[in-house]
């Protein structure tokens, strides 16, 4: 027998997950063209329903879900969408996301602790979290608004960040590390548009209850330090720990940023800043033409 090929069993899921969403999708595909039906002129709710095969009732109850009101006839028709302009669709989303899980499970079985099968794992949740955004589960009970499941999706994007930089620390030498953080802050000074954070000071909670202060730095290398007034925090600073601390302190730097005067700023720049080393990469796109 021989070996299952991997890119066959991909598609081969996509294809049976995306058989299975079509047809619970059936009624929605349904909403969707009434409602494009009625916008774009046609507003006769018995000439819809006989064209549907539907009743009456339900042409109603598919305008209405696709926030249509079929008793205003000041409703402008307008013409169809440009094509290409497809709005983002829950249903859309959520079989990106069934095909992401079906990759990452067997590799989570094979390897749980993976940096890059984590990251493919959130993914996939971050995913379920934007089609249920876009369109909220209707039969799971409460707790199932944008502003309930927004919280969620952003944990999502922050564990791809954290694992992503885990595999990168795994990777790289710190004095590498440290070599990209100074281009990505020359970078983001040379706009003219952003202020970037060198350091921090923060008060830290402890589980005991006591409040203590740690220092966030960089030393001449650019790397990340590290200090404390509490013996309670000990160690050096690991590639990863250098990752995050920048990543955080460079969120902190975009908070600021919203709130800085425009005397702070300078013109923007779009030029390459002097001595930045280069980054070539670029990605071929297989052609259909012989």
């Amino acid at each position: 027998m021989t070996e299952p090929n991997e890119a066959a069993r991909i598609a081969a899921l996509s294809e049976l997950i995306a058989w299975a969403e079509r047809r619970e999708r059936l009624s929605a595909d349904r909403a969707d063209a009434v409602a494009a039906a009625w916008r774009t002129g046609t507003r006769n709710v018995a000439e819809l329903a006989r064209l549907a095969r539907v009743t009456r009732d339900t042409v109603y109850a598919d305008l209405a879900a696709r926030g249509v009101d079929h008793r205003s006839r000041e409703q402008q028709a307008s013409g169809p969408p440009k094509a290409g302009a497809t709005p983002l669709r829950g249903d859309s989303v959520r079989t990106v996301a069934k095909v992401a899980d079906a990759v990452a499970r067997p590799a989570s079985t094979h390897d749980p602790d993976d940096p890059l099968v984590r990251v493919t794992l959130a993914a996939a949740r971050a995913l379920e979290g934007v089609a249920d955004v876009l369109e909220p589960p209707t039969d799971q009970g409460p707790g199932w608004t944008p502003r309930e499941t927004l919280p969620g999706l952003a944990g999502e994007g922050e564990k791809i960040a954290h694992h992503s930089h885990r595999a990168l620390a795994a990777l790289a030498e710190r004095g590498e590390l440290a070599a990209s953080s100074e281009d990505e802050r020359k970078a983001l000074l040379h706009t003219g548009r952003r202020a970037v954070a060198d350091g921090a000071s923060v008060a830290l909670t402890l589980p005991t209850g006591e409040v203590v202060t740690l220092q966030l730095g960089r030393d001449e290398a650019g790397l990340t330090t590290l200090t404390s007034d509490s013996p309670l925090v000990t160690g050096d600073i690991d590639g990863l720990d250098h990752l995050e601390a920048q990543a955080a302190l460079q969120t902190l730097a975009r908070i600021a940023t919203r709130h800085l005067a425009e005397a702070a700023l300078t013109e923007h720049r779009k030029d390459t800043p002097p001595g930045t080393r280069p980054r070539i990469r670029t990605r071929t796109i297989p052609s259909n033409e012989d």
